[in-house]
């Protein structure tokens, strides 16, 4: 009975800093920058002690409370982001690696962002990804509204430009997803680190990204999808080909991230002012030269295939 008393009382006071967050998150737009993604934090610390059963009641609860402190339009945000604080929670209640609690959170949280768009169009009637794209292609019908000032020819070669990178940005919507999912469960990782370090046994033990060794499968994955991007005949818009870029573009981020973990792992063992990779890792991502992204994508395909880390610590 005593046990149960403390989990109500610590419930409640979870619950009662989750609605602060979500009506800074809500009503006050400058901060809701930074507490938008502190919102699965109360979710975290309670089902990494809870059962299972007990979380799903927090979240139901939850969900009524936003109501209150927010609106209807609002409970999708507290379902979306007390799914993915109760994933990472119960993982770490478990005690999984945190490759798994990590993977386990894109996932709930992607499929959360896909369920709650499906139920938004369904509902309204409205593909807005689709309406926002055609708008978009729509300015470009218009050469006035691209460069009125130009030759016919110049104007016709950006407008061409113009909706092939429209037509790629809507070919690679589910990768771009994927890797806003990714982004979303990083920034919710870190800003849940130092609470759980503070309130929590079980913390976010987070590895070095330097020391990040990807599966070799990956690349054979990268180059038989890359011979497939270059002599497979498909229809731009078929399934196929839909498949074969997303898959080519998420295995061409994973090498990118492969080859900066080299960068950082190469400065950590000539000693390097840990500033230096960082400004590499910044600067190129701010400035994403070709040039430079092939380079970086090159070193993580050498990092995978050879024993290029070995051989720097030998010499190291």
């Amino acid at each position: 009975m005593l046990n149960n008393g403390r989990r109500i009382a610590e419930g409640g006071a979870l619950l009662a800093l989750y609605c602060i967050v979500l009506f800074i998150s809500v009503h006050v737009p400058l901060l809701s920058i930074i507490t938008f993604f502190f919102l699965p934090t109360p979710f975290i610390l309670f089902a990494s002690k809870q059962k299972f059963s007990w979380s799903l009641g927090y979240l139901f609860i939850a969900s009524l409370l936003t109501l209150l402190v927010g609106s209807m339009v609002s409970v999708p945000l507290t379902l979306l982001m007390g799914v993915t604080g109760i994933a990472i929670g119960y993982c770490l209640k478990k005690d999984k690696p945190m490759a798994t609690a990590f993977i386990s959170a894109v996932l709930v949280f992607l499929g959360g962002i896909i369920i709650i768009y499906a139920a938004s169009v369904l509902i309204t009637n409205v593909n807005y990804i689709d309406m926002a794209l055609k708008m978009l292609k729509e300015t470009t019908e218009n050469p006035v509204n691209i460069m009125g000032s130009l030759e016919q020819a110049q104007t016709e070669e950006i407008k061409t430009r113009m909706n092939d990178f429209i037509d790629m940005f809507y070919t690679l919507m589910p990768s771009l997803f994927v890797l806003m999912s990714v982004l979303m469960v990083l920034l919710i990782f870190l800003a849940a680190h130092p609470i759980l370090k503070r309130f929590s046994e079980k913390a976010l033990k987070w590895p070095h990204f330097r020391d990040l060794r990807l599966p070799k499968s990956l690349l054979w994955y990268y180059l038989i999808t890359m011979l497939l991007a270059l002599f497979a005949n498909t229809d731009k818009d078929g399934f196929v080909y839909m498949a074969i870029t997303n898959l080519f573009f998420i295995l061409q981020f994973f090498m990118s991230l492969q080859g900066y973990s080299l960068i950082f792992y190469f400065a950590h063992v000539k000693s390097w002012a840990k500033a230096i990779p960082v400004m590499i890792l910044v600067v190129t991502l701010l400035f994403p030269l070709p040039i430079i992204t092939t380079v970086i994508r090159f070193l993580g395909i050498m990092d995978l295939g050879f024993p290029f880390r070995e051989t720097f610590r030998k010499k190291g």
